[in-house]
């Protein structure tokens, strides 16, 4: 028997969209169903927040195949760079996406009679592990990382030294450039505002 499933929209905190890079739009035909400049636009700017070439390919309104055929197509290196810019862009969302979930976990809801009855967050414990090993390789790190952490260096004791004169330097905003929305409940148990 089919269930009703309720559209929930996305509940996860949003980071700000990263710009995307700048290119020149790949020549193509002149048709209105093609890839145009603007969907090369819209593709990037997409794959810059995302990472995801169908989801890219999707909101542009073509097809991923089409979009990786445009990327190899002779005089569209403009267009490849872009690509290639825009996914180094999304890294950082991505990470930032990736440490939620190791911590706070994922939604996971439960439906009966198309109506929501429970949602419970799952954290990841692999991910979490996946990303203490790569930042902390002298301690979490497989036998090769910790031997070329201990070689190199700690790669957080860069960061250590770096980070009170990055604190520093932080300058205030006018308020007017940068509203602040007030939260109504503190979370004690996940130091989040609800």
């Amino acid at each position: 028997m089919p269930t009703k499933l309720k559209v929930i929209e996305q509940a996860e905190t949003q980071l700000p969209a990263p710009e995307p890079p700048e290119f020149a739009p790949a020549p193509t035909r002149k048709q209105h169903s093609g890839w145009t400049a603007e969907r090369q636009r819209k593709f990037i700017d997409h794959l810059s927040l995302t990472g995801s070439v169908g989801e890219a390919a999707a909101i542009a309104g073509v097809s991923s195949h089409s979009a990786y055929r445009l990327r190899n197509k002779a005089g569209a290196e403009g267009f490849a760079r872009a690509w290639d810019a825009a996914l180094s862009l999304s890294a950082t969302r991505l990470a930032a996406i990736a440490f939620d979930r190791a911590l706070h976990g994922r939604s996971e809801r439960f439906y009966r009679d198309g109506e929501l009855v429970m949602e419970r967050k799952m954290p990841s414990d692999y991910l979490l592990t996946w990303l203490l090993a790569r930042l902390d390789p002298l301690q979490f790190g497989s036998p090769t990382a910790k031997a070329l952490a201990a070689a190199t260096g700690d790669p957080r004791e860069s960061s250590r030294h770096s980070l009170p004169d990055l604190t520093a330097s932080l300058a205030d905003v006018a308020h007017d450039e940068c509203p602040v929305e007030s939260g109504d409940h503190l979370d004690e148990r996940l130091g989040e505002i609800s």
